[in-house]
């Protein structure tokens, strides 16, 4: 199994809503070892297409899920690239559009901006992990997603969930 790096009731919380929604085919920027992809794409009905892009593929883990996945029913691709590389966004568009894309790679403003940029319109719902982060001395890391996420949530339908306190959260927007 892959490790998981989403905490458990946040991530059963955006599982339920994309099957509340109807997901069928889902985008996962940055997924590490697999372990959120995993969890995501097993909630999704037997044919649905998944998509990995990620730049680090850790070890055999993440295309172990891809396979497990395809062997399993599901349409399953990884793309292992720079999600702001045009090969990526190209391989990325032409395997869409998707039902939901969830960004979580690169932390930084630069990368969550063109993430979202050039994901965002692919997806009728477009998530964010670590929306809840707050910087501490003992966790000095540079994750800017928190001040993206303030700054387009508004123009949207959007709801969160945040239950560690400057820790992870899930936001979610509606593109409609």
């Amino acid at each position: 199994m892959a490790r998981k790096y989403q905490r458990e009731e946040e991530i059963a919380w955006f599982v339920d809503l994309l099957a509340t929604e109807g997901v069928r085919s889902y985008l996962e920027i940055g997924s590490k070892f697999g372990g959120s992809l995993d969890r995501v794409a097993r909630a999704l009905p037997k044919g649905s297409r998944v998509v990995s892009l990620d730049r680090n593929v850790n070890g055999p883990s993440l295309q172990d899920c891809i396979n497990k996945l395809n062997g399993s029913g599901y349409d399953a691709w990884l793309i292992p690239l720079d999600s702001t590389s045009p090969d990526a966004v190209e391989r990325a568009t032409a395997l869409g559009p998707y039902d939901a894309v969830f960004i979580d790679a690169d932390h930084t403003l630069p990368y969550v901006t063109k993430d979202w940029l050039n994901y965002g319109p692919l997806g009728r719902i477009v998530a964010f992990h670590d929306i809840g982060y707050v910087a501490k001395p003992e966790r000095p890391k540079g994750i800017e997603v928190p001040q993206f996420w303030e700054s387009i949530k508004g123009d949207f339908r959007h709801q969160e969930c945040k239950l560690d306190v400057g820790h992870n959260g899930i936001g979610v927007l509606w593109r409609e």
